[in-house]
Formats: structure tokens, sequence, C-alpha cells
């Protein structure tokens, strides 16, 4: 099943101004189902960004992309 990825508004603590942050990936079938996940739920600060469809981690130590060990969502969501 397809992730969707989330965004909430807070307040720096340290400049005292307003960044958007990473939410809570939802899982639902689609778009319109995952967001009636957040009204169900109460997540009225969530704003779905977008479906998730790859993971690409770094490898060790460094900001270069693992691209052995990427996660492709798409091809897990055929099987």
């Amino acid at each position: 099943m397809p992730f969707f990825c989330t965004q909430m508004q807070v307040v720096n603590q340290n400049t005292k101004e307003l960044v958007w942050i990473d939410g809570i990936r939802i899982e639902a079938p689609n778009w319109e189902l995952a967001q009636e996940i957040i009204v169900k739920e109460n997540y009225h600060y969530l704003v779905i960004t977008g479906q998730l469809v790859k993971e690409i981690p770094c490898k060790n130590g460094s900001f270069e992309p693992d691209w052995k060990n990427a996660v492709d969502y798409d091809k897990l969501n055929q099987n």
C-alpha cells in the first residue's frame, strides 16, 4: 500500500520563525483516503505533500547515495 508524506508548520525556538518540518507517513490506498485519515485522526496540523516512491539511504559516514540499498515503494506495491 502506498505511503504519503506529510509536513507541519512549527515555530523555530531559536529564530521564532515559522518553518516546515516532515510529519508522519500515512499508509493509504490513495491521496483522498490519506486525507480522510488526517481528518478522522484529528491531525489537522498535517498537510500531505506527496506520495513516497523511493528511499535512498546514504553510505555510512557520508552523504553519498547508497543506490544498492534503495527501497523502491512502487515495486513493493506491485507485488
